[in-house]
């Protein structure tokens, strides 16, 4: 058996088809010579108000024909009136919600739980799941893959890894005080479900971290392959991240600050060093999203924390 192949002494080539007509033969030059996408932090701002309701959408800066808030992640908000019904997870692999205000349920299947403010779901996507409001409206908050599903051109189908899954607020607020008798000062709780134990994860495409940072707390500064989101549940006039490019003795060399308020949407950009800080004297929440599963099974994360400094 050869596995040598001499394409010098290749065969005539074959009659036109279809397939071969699709054929693209590009040189070095004319590869390297293609237009990239900028930087994300080039484009986008480090932060922006969720919208009262609807996509929180970037398509136009990225050049993308979908809505996006990331290339790959869609965040935004739905605001339902009393007894009305919609969509959620809609063209993705699965989807993160928060429950802003009201009540209602959430159905997937032939499951339905009803849900209230503070209730974190994870919604399997293109499987037709639903919410619907109660008596007094409902309001959520979402991140879902549907821009990566869309660019890749996937069609999901739902295993024991894609699951509905349901924290509600009592039992969330039951784990936030339990790390706070630990004395965990600058963390939360990650939320996974029952198949996906090994990765810790949210979805098998979506990390997602209600994290709690009590009065001068602070995470780390650190940098990650994957890009974030990150919803402002809590915040006070002492609250914001730092973004930048390089580190000096583990401090961000020029930071961009971003000051924290309830309702806004930071991005982090892959790559960047970042931190987050409370400066004031009550604690601050925040629900964060990566596209982390496709970068933990690809050993391809790049999670680093910066030394402290000197």
């Amino acid at each position: 058996m050869s596995h040598a192949i001499a394409y010098r002494n290749a065969a005539p080539a074959p009659a036109a088809t279809p397939a071969a007509g699709r054929a693209l033969y590009l040189s070095e030059r004319d590869f390297m010579g293609a237009a990239l996408p900028r930087p994300i932090e080039k484009v986008l701002p480090a932060a922006a108000m969720a919208p009262q309701d609807g996509p929180l959408d970037f398509s136009r800066q990225l050049g993308l024909p979908y809505p996006a808030t990331l290339p790959a992640l869609l965040a935004g908000t739905r605001a339902l009136p009393a007894r009305a019904a919609a969509p959620v997870g809609d063209a993705a692999g699965g989807a993160i919600v928060l429950v802003l205000e009201g009540s209602g349920t959430f159905t997937v299947g032939a499951e339905t739980v009803t849900v209230a403010a503070g209730d974190i779901l994870a919604v399997p996507g293109s499987v037709g799941a639903s919410a619907c409001a109660g008596a007094d409206g409902l309001r959520f908050y979402y991140v879902d893959d549907s821009p990566l599903t869309r660019y890749m051109g996937w069609q999901v189908q739902p295993t024991e890894r894609i699951v509905f899954t349901h924290w509600p607020a009592a039992l969330l607020a039951k784990k936030l005080a339990d790390t706070a008798a630990e004395g965990i000062t600058a963390s939360g709780v990650f939320l996974a479900h029952q198949g996906l134990k090994a990765e810790k994860l949210a979805t098998p495409n979506l990390f997602a971290h209600l994290n709690r940072l009590t009065p001068g707390a602070a995470n780390t500064v650190h940098g990650h392959a994957s890009a974030a989101i990150t919803y402002v549940i809590e915040s006070n006039d002492a609250s914001y991240s730092l973004l930048g490019e390089a580190l000096q003795n583990g401090v961000i060399v020029d930071p961009l600050r971003v000051d924290w308020q309830p309702g806004q949407v930071s991005l982090t950009p892959p790559n960047l060093w970042h931190g987050h800080f409370n400066n004031g004297t009550t604690d601050i929440l925040t629900l964060v999203v990566q596209l982390s599963g496709l970068y933990y099974n690809d050993r391809s994360m790049n999670f680093r924390f910066a030394a402290p400094p000197a």
